[in-house]
C-alpha cells in the first residue's frame, strides 16, 4: 500500500498530489499487479491507470503516483512474494525469511527466527521457542517487525526437510582437517537429519571433545565436560559474548527439530557450559577421531589412537 496515510499503508509519501490510500501492488494469479485507488491516478511506464483500474508489473517499469514530486519508483524485482518481517518503525528494515536466521540488532543473546520441520516459524524472544503467526510483532532492543506471512498457497511452495521421529541416538560432526568446515548430522532411531555446516558447530565439536577427554581421563558423568565460557572462549579465539550467540544459535536449531526439545544439547551451570548428554562421534577428515555414549563406562576414542592428553593437548592449541 502506497499513500499518505501512515496507518493503512506500508509506504508513506507525504506529498500533497498523493491520495491518503494512493494505490497498492499485490500478488494474484501468478504475477505482481498494480492498482490504482486515487482521485489523481497514477502512472505505469507512461500509462495512466485511473482510481479502480489494474495493469501487471513487468521489470524495468517505472511508477508515479499522480503528480507526486518524491519522484519515479521503478519495478526490479519480480520474484514470488515470501513470508517477511517487515518494519514496525525504522530504523528497522524488511527481513526476508528463509530457513533460520539471527535478527539485526546489538543485544546479547541474539534473537533468531526459524522454520520448524512442520512449517511453522519459531521465534526464541521470550526465553523458549514460541510459535509465530501472521501479524505477530517481534521486537530486539529498539528494533521491531511484523510478521507477514504469505496466505496464498499458490504463491509460493515451500518444502520443509523431513525429519524423523524418535529421540537422537547421536550427532556426527565431521570436521574438515583444516578446522574450517564442520557439518553436523543427526541420527535418531527413525533415519537421520542432515544439520549443515553452520559456524556454531565448531563450538559444538569443541565442547564434545573436552566431554570425551574428561570420560578418557576417567571423570565420572556429572563432572564431564564443564568448561568456564572465558576458557571456551579462548579456544575458540572468540570474545564471551560471540560464543553465547553460538551456543544460542545452536540450542535453537536443535529445539526446532520435532521431539528433541526435551533434550539439551547444552547444559548450563553458573559461568560453565559441557555438551550435554546426547551421544556423538566426531570425524576429522576421513578419519575417526572420538567416540562418546551416555552411560557406557568404556567411552574411548573411535579410532584406538587419541589419548585424553592428546585431546586436552589438541584443544589448548
Amino acid at each position: 500500500m502506497f499513500g499518505r496515510d501512515a496507518e493503512r499503508c506500508d509506504t508513506v509519501i507525504q506529498d500533497a498530489y498523493v491520495s491518503r490510500v494512493h494505490a497498492m501492488v499485490h500478488f494474484n494469479g501468478g504475477q505482481w499487479n498494480l492498482l490504482d485507488q486515487s482521485s489523481n491516478g497514477t502512472l505505469l511506464s507512461g500509462t495512466l491507470l485511473r482510481h479502480g483500474e489494474h495493469a501487471p508489473l513487468r521489470e524495468g517499469d517505472l511508477i508515479r503516483f499522480g503528480k507526486a514530486v518524491d519522484g519515479t519508483w521503478e519495478v526490479v524485482d519480480l520474484a514470488d512474494p515470501v513470508d517477511t518481517l517487515w518494519p514496525v518503525r525504522p530504523p528497522a528494515r524488511p527481513v526476508l525469511l528463509e530457513f533460520a536466521q539471527v535478527l539485526p540488532g546489538d543485544i546479547t543473546p541474539a534473537i533468531s527466527v526459524m522454520r520448524s520441520t512442520t512449517g511453522e516459524w519459531l521465534c526464541d524472544d521470550a526465553g523458549s521457542l514460541r510459535v509465530l503467526h501472521h501479524g505477530d510483532v517481534i521486537t530486539a532492543g529498539t528494533l521491531s517487525w511484523r510478521l507477514e506471512m504469505v496466505r496464498n498457497d499458490q504463491t509460493l511452495a515451500l518444502v520443509a526437510p523431513s525429519a524423523p521421529s524418535g529421540p537422537p541416538a547421536r550427532i556426527e560432526f565431521a570436521v574438515s582437517l583444516n578446522e574450517e568446515h564442520v557439518r553436523a548430522v543427526l541420527h535418531t532411531r527413525g533415519g537421520t537429519v542432515d544439520l549443515g555446516e553452520r559456524a556454531h558447530h565448531y563450538c559444538l565439536t569443541t565442547l564434545a571433545r573436552i566431554r570425551f577427554a574428561d570420560a578418557q581421563a576417567g571423570y565420572d558423568s556429572g563432572s564431564q565436560g564443564w568448561v568456564e565460557m572465558p576458557e571456551l572462549s579462548r579456544m575458540l579465539g572468540l570474545d564471551v559474548a560471540h560464543v553465547n550467540v553460538q551456543i544460542h544459535r545452536a540450542r535453537a536449531q536443535f529445539a526446532a527439530l520435532p521431539g528433541e526439545g526435551k533434550v539439551e544439547l547444552i547444559e548450563r551451570r553458573r559461568g560453565s557450559v559441557r555438551f550435554g548428554n546426547i551421544a556423538f562421534r566426531v570425524m576429522r577428515g576421513e578419519q575417526p577421531e572420538c567416540l562418546w555414549v551416555p552411560g557406557d563406562p568404556v567411552n574411548g576414542n573411535a579410532s584406538g589412537t587419541m589419548t585424553a592428553d592428546l585431546t586436552r593437548h589438541a584443544l589448548s592449541n
